[in-house]
Formats: C-alpha cells, sequence, structure tokens
C-alpha cells in the first residue's frame, strides 16, 4: 500500500501523511557542441554493412562533423532504411544531404556549405531514386 499513499499523496488524496520528498531530476547531459565551420577540418568516410551502423552516421552527423556515407555494401532493404535515417537526421538537425554518386551520400551539418556545379540541392524524394 506504500506505492498507493505515495501516489495518492502526490496528487493531494493523502490522508494527510507527507509524501516522500522526490529528487529533483537529473539534467540530461548535453549534446556535444557542434563545431564551427572555422575550425572544420574533418569529414568522415564510413561504408556502412547493415543498418545498425546507422548509429555512427549518427554520432559524427550530431557532433559536428560532415560525413560521407557509401551504402554500395548494403542490402536493397537496409540501404532505404539507412537512407530514410539519414533524411530523418537531416531534418532533425537542420543540415543538409545530398547524393554524390547513386549509393553514395555526404550528410553536412547546417554550418558547414556544399557547393557543386548543380545549386539545386536534392529534395528528399530525388534521394530516394
Amino acid at each position: 500500500m506504500g506505492i498507493v499513499n505515495s501516489v495518492m499523496g502526490f496528487f493531494g488524496f493523502g490522508s494527510g501523511e507527507s509524501a516522500p520528498k522526490e529528487s529533483a531530476p537529473k539534467p540530461r547531459p548535453a549534446a556535444p557542441k557542434p563545431r564551427r565551420s572555422a575550425d572544420m577540418s574533418e569529414i568522415v568516410t564510413l561504408d556502412p554493412e547493415n543498418y545498425s551502423d546507422a548509429r555512427e552516421v549518427a554520432s559524427h552527423f550530431r557532433s559536428g562533423v560532415p560525413v560521407i556515407v557509401n551504402i554500395g555494401s548494403m542490402s536493397e532493404a537496409d540501404a532505404k532504411r539507412m537512407l530514410d535515417f539519414m533524411i530523418g537526421l537531416k531534418e532533425g538537425l537542420e543540415g543538409h544531404l545530398r547524393r554524390v554518386t547513386p549509393k553514395v551520400f555526404l550528410l553536412s551539418p547546417q554550418n558547414v556549405a556544399v557547393t557543386d556545379a548543380d545549386p539545386d540541392e536534392d529534395e528528399p524524394e530525388d534521394l530516394m531514386q
């Protein structure tokens, strides 16, 4: 009955007993600070073999490092999942995703400018083809 009394006390329905004090929620660890373009000196190239390697792609991208991802050695189903995942990263962290070759993509953070002969950035629908 201790849990029931605790819950009732928390919502103010207790029998006058003071509910146990709850500790303050622990703050979430801060995400790594994105690097500024002035000190950008790294691009990571990854050749994932299956979708479980998506975590490594996200880790580099979240820390502000551009990532070249070659999905050529993945199965078609995993390659589509990886591409969907990279599109989600791009949208969620306001980055850029460019197709370099049919199976190679450049995922770059918002603060990294990428220039090429074609100034139009690929739209997600174009990347899926």
